[in-house]
């Protein structure tokens, strides 16, 4: 009985629902500003399909294996990508398919 609430417990507080969305919202701002500040063109992407800070992680690390890319910033909760990259050494369609490599739909969002 005790292993059984010990094991509960342990499944209930390491559920990536009950991660800090400000925390997670100031690592993000934090990020993007990194990428505004970088050298190289800028681009943001949409994504879709994150649900947790475990996605974010994923989609950053897939960008950041990228050759060329400078600086990324990915946010879950508003499917934002921020990516500051070469454009001598990789395009939009590289970053996309780096994104889409990782189960997610990634598109481009258009300049305002």
């Amino acid at each position: 009985m005790l292993r059984t609430l010990a094991l509960g417990a342990a499944l209930f507080v390491s559920t990536p629902a009950l991660a800090c969305p400000m925390a997670d919202a100031a690592a993000f701002a934090k990020a993007a500003e990194q990428v505004q500040t970088a050298d190289g063109t800028k681009v943001s992407l949409t994504v879709a399909g994150m649900h947790c800070g475990d996605c974010s992680t994923k989609v950053t690390a897939a960008l950041q294996g990228v050759d060329g890319v400078i600086a990324v910033a990915v946010d879950y909760q508003t499917g934002a990508a921020e990516i500051a990259y070469d454009a001598a050494k990789v395009d939009v369609a590289a970053l996309v398919s780096a994104v889409e490599g990782t189960g997610f739909q990634a598109t481009k969002k258009q300049d305002a």
